[in-house]
């Protein structure tokens, strides 16, 4: 009985120690959103997917086992978000400031 234990205490350790820590976590989704077929970078769905497969275990675990062609619709489903780039807001004149 006690080496049953200790067998099973060993399992639980070994799998405890073999996830990935939340910074790799979210660089894999990063990296996978960012793989996607006709995913625009920079636009909101873009923004909108990396936020709700961080935050969405189960919305993750769908979206890897996707075929590759199903990832961009299932994502814009989930996220109602667009597929165009975003332009960076522009505030003011732009200036050259001599900081020397």
């Amino acid at each position: 009985m006690a080496t049953k234990s200790k067998a099973v205490t060993d399992v639980i350790s070994q799998n405890y120690r073999s996830q990935p820590s939340m910074e790799e976590q979210m660089a894999i989704v990063v990296k996978r959103v960012g793989e996607v077929v006709n995913m625009v970078p920079k636009s909101p769905l873009y923004w909108e997917s990396i936020e709700l497969l961080a935050k969405d275990e189960v919305s993750r675990g769908i979206f890897y086992a996707l075929p590759n062609e199903c990832k961009l619709h299932y994502l814009k489903r989930k996220t109602h978000a667009c597929n165009q780039r975003e332009e960076e807001p522009f505030y003011g004149e732009s200036r050259n400031y001599d900081w020397d």
